[in-house]
């Protein structure tokens, strides 16, 4: 429930006190109302718990009531000492509804699969030693994401690329910074087992975070954009990620999304709506120099990344960002667009049929990446 206060008589205290006004939030927190966020919010195995048949795909990535979590299958039979050795042996993690899940469901075994949201990679496993015969219990391996879901998600452009570079993304794929880039479709991020909290902010933290924001004309160093009117978007980054240290050589104002795209901080979750108040601002204030693939999608929510590499390598038009249409008192915000074409990807599709029956046709991000040769029809 969203609660509205006025605020007036307290300015007008703060001015009669010749005091400086602070931008401030109310930091309420109420903890562990719901069982399921506060096991993916502690990285517990959620698996036996959960009834398959609820797991959700529509978006392309796998999700259990709002929340992004993985498939994967304990059981590695006599296989087992083997995948301890070597997790890349293993039976893989499944981030995306992909061909070898279909496979799995239309032969009845998909009821073989555990969920988990654990982003360590490192998952509890079973089997049979072949040379004994004896079962293995309680053991952990490191086990690999599925090739398929990254193919189907073009994940960092995993499915137009080859050899080495297709190699590397699949070594070196780490969940916790898939999660964050898919951030946007859900309602939190899971964190891995036994993750230990980040050190601290110190105790004059608000006051100088305030003084930044205010001494900066509460706009972003990075993109430029002016967030007076959207102030709690905008944030203040320790460049070193050591949150004790309130040098000022060490601090940076950014709004919320060029914050979330800092590195190592696969911890920041932005909303989806978030990120389109700021790119319509952006666009508002002409702050936007989109003339190349590569500045739009430093630019779009994250969770498009894929799609946009996709319509890089395949030499579309260049999209628009930060379009708002006003439909029957409803204001929509396109993610991306192509206004020309009347083309638009949508995050969020509860104004879908909406914006359809004005003329446009829609796509979320995964239709467009399973229905490319049709998407790109439209685009062009």
């Amino acid at each position: 429930m969203k609660l509205t206060v006025n605020f007036g008589q307290l300015h007008h205290c703060v001015q009669l006190m010749g005091a400086e006004e602070a931008d401030f939030e109310l930091g309420l927190a109420f903890k562990d109302i719901d069982p399921i966020d506060a096991a993916l919010r502690d990285g517990q195995e959620l698996g036996k718990d959960i009834d398959l048949t609820e797991i959700e795909h529509s978006k392309g990535v796998l999700s259990y009531m709002g929340r992004q979590v993985m498939l994967y299958i304990p059981d590695q039979g006599s296989n087992i000492l083997e995948v301890l050795r070597n997790g890349e042996e293993g039976r893989r993690i499944h981030i995306a509804e992909c061909s070898s899940l279909e496979h799995m469901r239309a032969t009845g075994r998909f009821p073989r699969y555990q969920v988990t949201a654990d982003t360590s990679g490192y998952l509890p496993v079973y089997g049979i030693n072949s040379d004994n015969n004896q079962s293995i219990d309680d053991k952990k391996a490191k086990l690999f994401v599925c090739k398929n879901c990254i193919t189907t998600l073009n994940y960092q452009g995993y499915a137009i690329k080859s050899g080495a570079e297709k190699r590397d993304i699949f070594i070196n794929f780490n969940l916790a910074k898939f999660f964050k880039h898919y951030s946007s479709y859900f309602k939190s991020l899971p964190k891995p087992s036994g993750s230990e909290k980040s050190a601290s902010y110190t105790p004059d933290w608000k006051e100088i975070s305030a003084r930044l924001k205010k001494q900066s004309n509460y706009m972003c160093e990075q993109c430029g954009v002016d967030l007076d009117s959207e102030k709690k978007l905008l944030h203040v980054h320790h460049v070193d990620g050591v949150k004790s240290n309130n040098q000022n050589s060490n601090l940076r104002v950014l709004c919320a999304d060029c914050h979330k795209k800092q590195p190592h901080h696969d911890h920041l979750y932005i909303k989806a709506s978030d990120v389109l108040t700021i790119n319509r601002l952006r666009r508002e204030q002409h702050k936007f120099d989109n003339t190349t693939y590569n500045q739009l999608i430093g630019c779009a929510d994250t969770a498009l990344e894929g799609l946009l590499l996709k319509c890089k390598s395949s030499r579309l038009p260049i999209a628009e960002l930060g379009i708002a249409v006003q439909y029957e008192h409803t204001s929509v915000s396109f993610d991306l667009c192509w206004p020309r074409k009347k083309v638009a990807v949508l995050i969020d599709m509860r104004n879908e049929m909406l914006v359809k029956k004005h003329g446009w046709t829609v796509f979320s991000a995964t239709q467009a990446l399973e229905q490319f040769q049709d998407f790109q029809r439209y685009v062009r």
